[in-house]
């Protein structure tokens, strides 16, 4: 009895230790980060979050992480130019959090682990990724060696093969996920740049199918045909078809095949076309239906073609397109007359900014919004950006006036909506810009004009004409002056729009001056520009008869806007 006695004791005073043991190790890391833990390869365990965070940024500072490539013995450190941004303070965050989170005994079993076994945390980084892969497909460039495949010749009317050289290419994935993992460290990073062997080794099986075929060919040719289209293979282009590693066709011949037919043989869809005289809709063009070469298809047809050298003639396989509008649909659709149009100027633009309002109009231009369907300025114009063929011009960007793509894009927007207002559409989206600018008053009061920015800020209106409309669109680079047409059919609706009120005015902030050192001493160059804040509204009525349609108020809250100029202070 007195034995089992004392085993209780013991085990009591056991879990008493051991309870007393927890608490005392949880006091001792109460305001700490526990042991075995590191950041960026960095022992944080035993300080607190403050320490941490200057401790991390000091490694970083005075040891810069700096990547170093190692190809071919030779080190590259290039990459080192490409801007790197990390969130240090997260990484320090998720290092007090370890053994903090979740239930009790989630925490008891984290803080566990930490006195046995380390954890590293990786600082999230951010970079150009557009820039770092342009670095690497340069690279790529560089040192790749090229592959040179085995080819098939006639000689004397017999045809021989010629082995090819095998080729060794970066791979460029896995080069790209090494040097982020580098740049979540301080210090020099070596990173051996990883390549593959490309194997220029012919398959037997194939080079015998070739040949034979080759031979069965003779002085024949395959031609290749597509409506109006023929062209024919000859000999030697037949011969370079044959593919002797992989596949039965060989994919750099096939596709210089592609580039040299894909011009002659494709066509875009497009719609019938509208003509118009005055303001009434009087002829149209006929509609061209789209083609684009099924390539699966078409090399398969090529595959058989060339083994069997018994097809002279192959019709290259096609996926058509049908363009939405068909000359016989137009006398259905309603677009007759114009119901609406919209007005607005924009002298003294840069040239990037008259570059963009009218690549932007013309991306507007001829777009046919069905009965019930909603219009989405963003949708239609597409993306905004240079890969899309937009110039740098000012933008209001994060509270600033600065350059960046595509400056110039909200005219349009802007002109559309004083359109849609004209014709009495009902509008669903739109957004007044941050200040008043100086071009939506050129030809007109403040607080008509919409801003867009994709996805944030949309221009949308709804066609509840109960027919087909029509934007036109129509931009003179001469004298700097836009219009925006809508036509459809009437139906007796009349719009009324308010003069709009301005009220609560605002002076605009004091004239801000930077010091610029890449800037002479002495000269001065203005970056923002002034504008009085304002509220700002005007009602939209519709009416048709006696029945009131719309009946809404649009309301504009314009920042008060201070010029800004930077100040030379270069000696």
């Amino acid at each position: 009895m007195n034995r089992f006695k004392n085993s209780v004791w013991i085990f009591t005073i056991g879990i008493l230790i051991i309870c007393a043991a927890y608490i005392g190790y949880r006091l001792a890391f109460r305001s700490l980060i526990f042991p075995n833990i590191s950041i960026a390869g960095i022992n944080v365990g035993g300080i607190d979050k403050i320490t941490a965070l200057k401790l991390i940024n000091k490694y970083f500072s005075t040891n810069p992480s700096r990547i170093v490539l190692r190809i071919n013995d030779k080190e590259i450190d290039k990459v080192s130019e490409i801007n790197v941004e990390r969130d240090i303070n997260w990484a320090v965050e998720q290092a007090i959090n370890v053994g903090r989170n979740g239930n009790l005994l989630t925490q008891i079993s984290e803080q566990y682990k930490t006195l046995f076994f380390s954890r590293q945390i990786e600082i999230p980084i951010s970079y150009d990724k557009d820039e770092l892969e342009g670095f690497v497909d340069q690279l790529a460039i560089d040192y790749n060696q090229k592959t040179i495949w085995p080819k098939l010749v006639s000689d004397k009317g017999q045809i021989k093969v010629v082995s090819g050289k095998d080729g060794l290419e970066i791979n460029k994935t896995q080069l790209i996920n090494k040097i982020a993992k580098g740049w979540t460290f301080p210090d020099k990073q070596i990173v051996d740049v990883p390549s593959e062997t490309v194997s220029a080794k012919e398959n037997t099986e194939l080079v015998n199918r070739a040949i034979a075929s080759l031979n069965k060919w003779g002085d024949k040719k395959l031609k290749l045909k597509q409506g109006d289209f023929e062209s024919s293979l000859n000999e030697g282009e037949m011969v370079g078809l044959f593919g002797l590693t992989h596949e039965e066709i060989d994919n750099d011949q096939f596709g210089n095949l592609m580039a040299r037919i894909q011009q002659q043989v494709e066509t875009e869809p497009r719609d019938a076309v509208f003509q118009f005289e005055g303001d009434e809709v009087k002829e149209f063009k006929p509609e061209i239906v789209g083609r684009v070469i099924d390539v699966p298809n078409f090399k398969e047809k090529l595959k058989v073609a060339l083994a069997s050298a018994d097809i002279e003639v192959l019709e290259i396989p096609v996926i058509l397109s049908y363009p939405k509008i068909k000359a016989g649909d137009i006398n259905n659709l309603g677009i007759k007359e114009l119901i609406g149009e919209g007005k607005s100027s924009f002298s003294h633009s840069i040239p990037g900014r008259v570059f963009n309002v009218n690549l932007a109009a013309t991306r507007i231009n001829s777009t046919i919004v069905a009965p019930g369907e909603e219009f989405s300025f963003n949708n239609v114009v597409g993306d905004i950006s240079r890969a899309s063929g937009y110039q740098t011009a000012y933008i209001i960007s994060g509270g600033k006036t600065v350059l960046g793509d595509g400056g110039g894009v909200c005219q349009v927007s802007t002109t559309v909506f004083r359109a849609a207002l004209n014709a009495g559409l009902p509008i669903t989206e739109r957004k007044a810009h941050a200040y008043r600018v100086g071009y939506y008053e050129q030809d007109s009061k403040p607080g008509i004009d919409a801003t867009v920015y994709n996805p944030t800020a949309d221009f949308k209106f709804l066609n509840d004409t109960g027919n087909h409309i029509l934007i036109q669109t129509k931009v003179d680079t001469t004298n700097l002056k836009m219009n925006v047409k809508i036509y459809g059919t009437k139906d007796g609706r009349v719009s009324i729009i308010s003069e709009p009120k301005i009220s609560s005015q605002l002076a605009p902030p004091p004239t801000i001056y930077v010091d610029d050192p890449t800037l002479p001493v002495g000269q001065m160059k203005q970056i923002d520009w002034s504008a009085w804040g304002a509220k700002v509204s005007f009602t939209y009525k519709v009416m048709k008869g006696t029945e009131t349609l719309i009946e809404k108020t649009f309301y504009s809250n314009y920042q008060p806007w201070q010029a800004v100029y930077l100040k030379g202070t270069k000696i």
